[in-house]
């Protein structure tokens, strides 16, 4: 049975390093071919969790352009033309202290994947951005795993839970009466299950080769309950460079999924 304790820091380092390499390694080896107008740096930093996620910088936004970000990126472009491998291994042993630093000092005073939400969170494992003037009544959502080392899919209640306090919260204070998000998740038939027939219309097409965005919306079906890299999904992606989910979007109304939460939790109960 898969252990379900909390993520320890050596499996914080583990999953920094692996992160880390497989941002290296998928920039050189599938993203610089497909995207010729782009230099390296520029690929890791726009289609890679390196400058965020891996390296644990937990503001609202990632680091891009302070020093330590700047002298990575600088690196890769210097060390771009050498075989995917040893650019790997270069640009690894060129930020090892740095990122596993940083994996420490998280993990002792900051959030970490696998444990917790971000304490900023406002609805369990979902989040929401505050709603511009123009946006019409609608809100974008986020998804994190509050519940760690469990699965958020563990239990059926819960994500409704989250779902219905973020309509609660964003209609009170917003007005908001529809939302949206765009994630991996909206590829998963699991995560599908949770919402009317409208956001399945809604869903955006998927398309033919991809390019990943920098964030878990995109990488985060590499990473599994406990906050870990799965090594089957990191192999299977340094193969092939395919993810097997496609970020996708979707909406709907907060109407619509009232109702269909409704129909779920009548079902649960028959």
């Amino acid at each position: 049975m898969k252990s379900l304790e909390l993520k320890t820091l050596e499996e914080q380092k583990i999953y920094v390093e692996r992160l880390c390499r497989i941002s290296f390694f998928y920039a050189h080896k599938y993203l610089v071919p497909r995207l010729p107008e782009k230099t390296i740096a520029e690929c890791i930093r726009d289609h890679t969790p390196l400058l965020y996620h891996a390296l644990n910088h937990t503001d609202s936004r990632p680091l891009w352009n302070d020093a330590k970000s700047m002298r990575i990126l600088r690196k890769a472009n210097k060390c771009a033309e050498l075989p995917t491998e040893e650019f790997e291994e270069t640009m690894w042993g060129f930020i090892k202290d740095y990122a596993l630093e940083r994996a420490e000092q998280t993990f002792l005073h900051g959030y970490v994947v696998g444990r917790a939400a971000p304490p900023s969170w406002h609805c369990g494992s979902l989040t929401y951005d505050v709603p511009s003037p123009t946006s019409n009544g609608t809100v974008v959502f986020h998804i994190a795993n509050a519940v760690g080392p469990h699965s958020i899919f563990e239990d059926p209640d819960y994500l409704p839970k989250c779902l219905e306090l973020l309509m609660s919260e964003t209609e009170l204070k917003f007005g908001s009466n529809t939302l949206t998000t765009s994630t991996w998740l909206n590829d998963r038939p699991r995560w599908l299950a949770y919402f009317p027939s409208s956001w399945k219309k809604n869903l955006s097409p998927r398309v033919k080769d991809p390019i990943p965005v920098w964030s878990v919306a995109s990488w985060g079906q590499l990473i599994d309950s406990r906050g870990c890299v799965v090594p089957e999904r990191e192999q299977q992606l340094r193969k092939t460079g395919k993810f097997k989910y496609q970020i996708r979007k979707s909406f709907c109304s907060f109407d619509e999924l009232k109702r269909h939460l409704k129909h779920l939790a009548t079902k649960r109960l028959s």
